[in-house]
């Protein structure tokens, strides 16, 4: 019972005169006790897509593609949608205060925190915070909302009572994401949702960038009484991943492909997807990522749980991998625990779960006495484990052949628990829907999906939206369509091998997880895919994006492919899967894994779009389902026009300028001509501007290297690089294709770069100042800001030489 329907029921009382014990009555910090006893201690709190009113009676969950929040009538399993509210752009996250009377919803690319009324189910007040809010949390006795804000790098204060922000908190790290908050409010953490360099660390980047051990996780920790921030625990990399993910060779130390897998793999937290207090511990799921080669479908990524000691602010265990032991499990049963976002745990027991939205299930944890997580998976290939994953498929559909991939919740990205431990409520991302779980009794192996109830409308079949929604579930997902292999058959899928690793491992939500990656070419920063088209500017025809109408870049920093279809190769390749192309371009059928690479070329003879319905859906989703980051620089902003002035005079339009801020833009329909290609490159979208250092190779020991070689190669960049984008630039460091420059300003020292787009080479950025207000100007472009469309290529720079 809520306090407004308590209250209710006691001034109804006092008017019929019915006797009424109102001093047993108390306030209980999360709803109403009624004379049995004390008031209950608090909770720590979370941010989350979903949550669960205080009386267990309503769930609230958003629609991140529908900009809005449903409510659920969960009393007694009634598990009925009962509203759908329209609130901002983009929301991510929801928090209902104490009293269930208000709820709170951040919308990242509004910018806003939607204030609903429970009783009117209607928005009362919007609050203008900082720019992409993402996490919010309410403090255990509601009284304050802190709001995480992505691209700004801050953290809004809010007060309820006034619903207006009171302060902003500066300092908390690069793109804060998730937030928990202590029972006794004191601490505010915050996860830093992309891997930093450790500050200890000696090495330039051109050696750490590319490394196992280049980056460290951070959750940042405020003072919650003072809002000052009090420090950083620092989330050390893995040392080693495990015995059964060794490497064959190390590209770094130069040891070369050797056929024996003898190297030790480590690995960094990344893509801290939240964080949530349990005790006096508190626990970060993310994506662990392993960038030195040789690349190897189970030596890229990691899923991993961080421990955190909240009494002391430190690192309290060894990141898990919750991939050991995994490898040990029969076919038929085996899944890789790819990309967990969320953990929730029980009040009852020290047992809790993970939504694994790469697989679409719940992963069962269970605490040791001193707090250290465990799955309780295999310990050898004749221990059967423990590990329980619980399918978010409902009871009609468990039992479905479900070929496609298309049956069942998709891409869980958030849970909450009732307060008797008895049910688990699932935000299902991509399916648009909520899963209720039974998670009652002693007995975890009869955890199972009761209901799944929708919570926003999905596009109507057929339609050109439905296509690009296949595509983002695809990009997000290591499942997809069964094979026949041993790898790919179910529970797994064609996306990888037994659910290894996806898209979003290294683009999440399709932009970049900021990792330099030792791969064939060299080493290779993820490149943010919001511009991999002109926006607005894509053709699509039969679910295909037509080339060159559809206004692409060239692909990669090498310009090595011209289709987004050729990326086929890295799910094979790169994830270990089956692949989705089963007829090549001859009419020939393709075998599974890399056994196809052969038959799906990158560039020549032949091209790979048209080849497979999911593969296309995959392009289009890239031409026109990807939210670029949105700028905390306003455009009006004076250094920003002044730093507008200084690009054009400089020059530098003419490679970064046109329409999507880059000179790349495919003009022929795949496959190029065979005088296009040199070295396996499209060399004539490649730039020379004094980004490539030949001795960062012959050196011995930085990362111009390739990997996945028989022998040592110098990295390719002799012939130049293919110009990115400069859209959300800002959101996107390092920079250069090696990682080399820590900031906009480091990219900017180099004089060969600056000086490219003017045929003279004059050098106007000679000072500080200058420069300063280009970077001013470069960090305020996103989707809104005008392009500069003078352009003229550097025909020196540009091009075959």
């Amino acid at each position: 019972m809520t306090k407004r329907q308590l209250m209710r029921q006691i001034v109804a009382a006092a008017i019929l005169g019915i006797p009424f014990l109102l001093g047993a009555a108390i306030w209980a910090g999360g709803g109403l006790a009624l004379a049995a006893g004390k008031k209950q201690p608090p909770l720590a709190t979370r941010s989350s897509p979903i949550a669960i009113t205080h009386d267990d009676e309503f769930v609230w969950s958003v629609n991140p593609d529908n900009d809005s929040v449903s409510v659920f009538n969960v009393t007694s399993d009634q598990n009925a949608k009962v509203a759908e509210i329209t609130v901002g752009k983009e929301p991510w996250c929801v928090a209902v205060t104490p009293d269930d009377e208000k709820v709170y919803v951040a919308n990242m690319a509004g910018g806003t925190v939607s204030v609903v009324s429970t009783v009117s189910k209607a928005v009362v007040r919007t609050i203008k915070v900082g720019t992409e809010p993402f996490g919010c949390a309410l403090t255990p006795d509601g009284r304050t909302l802190y709001v995480a804000n992505q691209s700004s790098d801050t953290v809004s204060v809010i007060d309820t009572k006034r619903d207006r922000v009171i302060e902003t908190i500066e300092g908390v790290g690069v793109k804060p994401h998730g937030i928990a908050i202590s029972a006794d409010g004191s601490r505010v953490f915050v996860t830093q949702f992309l891997a930093q360099k450790p500050d200890d660390d000696p090495r330039p980047l051109t050696q750490s960038e590319g490394a196992d051990n280049g980056r460290e996780g951070r959750v940042t920790v405020i003072n919650g009484h003072n809002n000052h921030v009090l420090g950083v625990v620092r989330l050390a990399p893995i040392a080693d991943v495990g015995s059964a993910f060794r490497s064959d060779g190390n590209t770094l130390l130069r040891e070369p492909l050797t056929t024996v897998f003898d190297n030790v793999s480590g690995a960094f937290p990344n893509l801290l997807e939240s964080i949530t207090i349990n005790g006096d511990r508190a626990y970060v799921p993310g994506t662990c990522s392993s960038p030195n080669g040789p690349f190897r479908f189970n030596v890229n990524v990691q899923s991993c749980l961080s421990t955190i000691d909240v009494e002391r602010n430190l690192e309290a265990f060894a990141t898990l991998n919750m991939n050991v032991g995994v490898n040990f499990e029969p076919v038929g049963k085996k899944l890789f625990n790819t990309n967990p976002f969320a953990v929730a745990f029980k009040r009852s027991s020290a047992e809790g779960f993970i939504a694994l939205a790469a697989t679409n299930r719940l992963l069962r944890v269970t605490l040791n006495d001193d707090g250290s997580p465990t799955i309780d998976p295999p310990l050898n290939a004749g221990d059967p484990g423990n590990i329980i994953r619980i399918e978010l498929k409902d009871p009609g559909e468990i039992g479905l052949a479900d070929d496609a991939d298309t049956v069942g919740g998709k891409n869980p990205r958030g849970l909450v628990l009732n307060s008797t431990d008895t049910r688990a409520y699932v935000m299902d991302f991509l399916s648009r829907d909520i899963a209720v779980v039974d998670v009652s009794g002693d007995d975890p192996t009869l955890y199972r999906t009761l209901a799944r109830v929708e919570s926003a409308d999905l596009p109507a079949p057929g339609s050109d939206a439905a296509v690009v929604q296949r595509g983002k579930y695809l990009f997000n997902t290591a499942i997809g369509p069964v094979g026949a292999q041993p790898n790919s058959v179910r529970p797994a899928g064609r996306m990888s091998d037994t659910g290894w690793g996806t898209c979003y491992s290294c683009h999440p939500n399709a932009l970049t997880d900021s990792v330099t990656w030792m791969f064939a070419d060299g080493p290779r920063q993820a490149i943010s895919m919001e511009s991999t088209f002109e926006f607005g500017a894509a053709n699509i025809v039969n679910g295909v994006p037509l080339l060159p109408n559809s206004h692409q870049r060239a692909l990669n920093w090498s310009a090595v492919r011209d289709e987004v279809q050729d990326f086929t190769r890295n799910v094979r390749a790169v994830s270990g899967g089956g692949g989705l192309v089963r007829i090549d371009a001859n009419g020939a059928p393709v075998p599974e894994g890399a056994a196809g690479l052969a038959q799906l070329p990158d560039l020549r003879p032949t091209a790979n779009s048209g080849l497979s319905a999911d593969l296309d859906a995959i392009a289009t989703y890239l031409a026109v389902g990807v939210r670029a980051p949105i700028s905390p620089v306003p455009s009006h902003n004076l250094g920003a026009l002044i730093g507008r002035v200084v690009f054009t005079a400089q020059g530098c339009q003419n490679c970064h300028g046109g329409k999507n801020w880059t000179i790349s833009t495919l003009d022929y329909t795949p496959p190029p001509a065979a005088t296009e290609v040199v070295d396996a490159q499209l060399v004539r979208f490649l730039c020379r501007v004094g980004t490539f250092d030949p001795a960062l190779f012959t050196d011995g020991v930085s990362n111009e290297i390739r990997a996945n070689n028989a022998a040592n190669v110098q990295a390719r960049g002799v012939l130049g690089f293919n110009v990115p984008s400069l859209i959300s630039v800002f959101a996107s460091a390092p920079y250069l294709h090696s990682g080399a420059a820590a900031s906009l300003d480091d990219v900017l020292r180099n004089v060969t770069h600056r000086t490219a787009g003017r045929a003279d080479h004059v050098d106007l950025l000679g000072s500080p100042l200058v420069r300063g207000f280009l970077v001013q100007f470069l960090r305020s472009i996103d989707r809104d800001t005008d392009p500069v469309l003078n352009v003229t290529p550097p025909a020196n720079a540009c091009g075959p030489q």
